[in-house]
């Protein structure tokens, strides 16, 4: 699959490989819209990067050009969805796999809200650890039962009603979270324009609303607003009045810049294993000395023997992932199994040894 000039793979589009450095494998992101050309667009390039499984499961929706189908609307091959379901996963796990699924809004009506949300909450995970690329269409009206837990499982969701994109979530990409885009479609390439006013109050507003635990409700009730304006504040879609803004500053106790402000920093760090070399040996996840903590997955061929580099004076943790390793001590040799973990505190690593004929891996945690 065609990369990004970083470490991610290619969306198809340059405009939201800028935007979002790329995907991730693994990544189901979930694009919430009202405008078919923008859907289809998305679509379109993620398509023309590769080949790609679309899983047509709506009548109304025309197959791409260029893509493998699976059938899943009524009287077709994968009609039964349980069937189609584990047609996505089979797919899914062909190396550098990419998947269409068209659309929440028919597994929805076809299912029930409740029925719908299990589906996906099930196949999403499949496919992230899969490592497939998912993309996956909704639209507010046809979906909106079942958006909040759509986004709590899945790792992207990007917004584009009423012709102003957003992104609502990018796990490990916390710069394009919160940013808000007049979107239009042309000369096959997205357009965005960021409405920087709209971004930096949409994000104020929902950052200050749950640090306080508030609903919209409640925030619209101390700005002296409707619910409904908040909503579309947060979403980008209005504004508020100056006079607004400085009665909900001084109801909160808070400044306008801070209500403002936007913070790009989501207060914690992921590191994915797709952003590993594969390769054996010591390999460091998180590597922040100022963050008091690093961490490194270390990866053992079959009867091999590691060391850490460097004698560590303070705590260290490993957990066994999978396989039955020996850890070295000053005079101890424990052995560990996949899901065993060590705690050593008054001795130091001197190395770990794979007691098995298979790849061994373990995750090194060391305090500073």
């Amino acid at each position: 699959m065609t990369t990004t000039s970083g470490d991610l793979l290619s969306t198809g589009d340059p405009g939201l490989d800028r935007l979002l450095g790329g995907l991730l494998p693994g990544d189901n992101v979930v694009w919430i819209g009202d405008r078919d050309d923008i859907h289809d667009h998305v679509e379109n390039a993620l398509i023309s990067t590769g080949a790609t499984t679309v899983v047509q499961l709506a009548d109304h929706l025309e197959i791409p050009i260029g893509a493998e189908v699976v059938d899943a609307r009524p009287g077709k091959p994968h009609a039964d969805l349980k069937l189609a379901e584990r047609e996505i996963v089979r797919r899914g796990a062909e190396p550098g796999a990419r998947v269409v699924i068209r659309d929440l809004d028919t597994l929805v009506r076809r299912l029930g809200a409740e029925a719908a949300l299990a589906f996906f909450t099930r196949t999403c995970p499949r496919l992230f650890d899969l490592g497939a690329i998912a993309y996956w269409r909704a639209t507010r009206r046809g979906s909106g039962a079942i958006l909040e837990g759509v986004q709590r499982v899945t790792q992207c969701v990007i917004d584009h009603t009423g012709g102003r994109l957003r992104v609502l979530k990018a796990e490990s990409r916390p710069a394009a979270v919160g940013r808000i885009f007049e979107v239009a479609v042309t000369d096959d390439a997205l357009e965005l324009e960021e409405v920087r006013a709209a971004s930096r109050l949409a994000e104020g507003l929902r950052r200050l609303r749950t640090a306080r635990n508030l609903t919209q409700t409640e925030l619209g009730r101390l700005a002296g607003v409707s619910p409904s304006a908040i909503s579309q504040a947060e979403a980008g879609r209005r504004g508020l009045s100056l006079d607004t803004l400085l009665t909900l500053a001084q109801a909160m106790n808070v400044s306008i810049d801070d209500l403002l402000t936007y913070h790009p920093d989501p207060g914690y760090v992921l590191a994915r294993r797709d952003r590993i070399p594969a390769r054996r040996g010591v390999v460091p996840l998180l590597d922040d000395p100022n963050a008091g903590l690093r961490a490194y997955l270390v990866v053992l061929g079959p009867g091999e023997n590691g060391e850490p580099g460097s004698v560590h004076k303070g705590a260290e943790l490993v957990l066994v992932g999978n396989g039955v390793v020996q850890i070295m001590l000053n005079e101890e040799t424990p052995v560990l199994r996949g899901g065993d973990a060590v705690l050593v505190t008054q001795d130091a690593i001197r190395g770990w040894r794979n007691l098995l004929p298979e790849t061994a891996r373990l995750f090194w945690i060391v305090r500073d």
